[in-house]
């Protein structure tokens, strides 16, 4: 995005409050992204933070030719895969569901639905569910899922293909009870 790209232009001329703006705007979903492979929201939450110092400190080597988000999302990857080869056994956390005030029928059906649908994303392997996450949560592109996933494009194209086919396979047993 140009705003990220300005943003970083601005930290990299010392301007701290533009990378503040920048870890804002991302802190979350990189928490979910790390998550996803760590499956520990602390863990995951310090892998961020790990990620954006290393980029605070090192802010020269970003590359404008690629977007900050996949320059990001590509630094969490690594250190969440280096975390999982440095620790044999990762525990598994529940997937937050936060229950919002709102007790109708129809808003608690509409919960119990996303939460099946977490729970059924969570189910699947990393691979399948990391790309679902980059590709249908976080709008990245084949392309950018590719670079931050370490594959070519095709293999995305795979992945995503049986991820989205597992998925809803997985939905149609819940829903016929089996």
């Amino acid at each position: 995005m140009e705003e990220d790209l300005h943003l970083m232009r601005k930290f990299k001329d010392g301007d701290l409050e533009s990378f503040e703006k920048i870890v804002i705007k991302y802190r979350k979903s990189a928490v979910a992204f790390s998550q996803s492979y760590v499956h520990d929201y602390y863990i995951a939450e310090d892998i961020v933070q790990e990620s954006f110092g290393y980029i605070y400190v090192y802010k020269e080597k970003y590359n404008e030719k690629y977007k900050f988000k996949t320059y990001l999302f590509t630094i969490i990857r690594n250190k969440s895969i280096d975390y999982i080869r440095k620790k044999s056994t990762v525990p598994l956390s529940e997937i937050h569901n936060d229950i919002s005030k709102d007790d109708t029928v129809e808003s608690i059906l509409n919960q119990e639905k996303r939460k099946m649908l977490k729970d059924k994303i969570y189910e699947l392997k990393d691979e399948y569910r990391n790309v679902i996450y980059l590709i249908d949560f976080e709008g990245f592109s084949y392309k950018e899922a590719a670079e931050i996933m370490g594959k070519n494009l095709m293999q995305i194209k795979i992945l995503i293909y049986r991820a989205r086919k597992k998925l809803r396979v997985s939905i149609e047993k819940e829903r016929c009870g089996y």
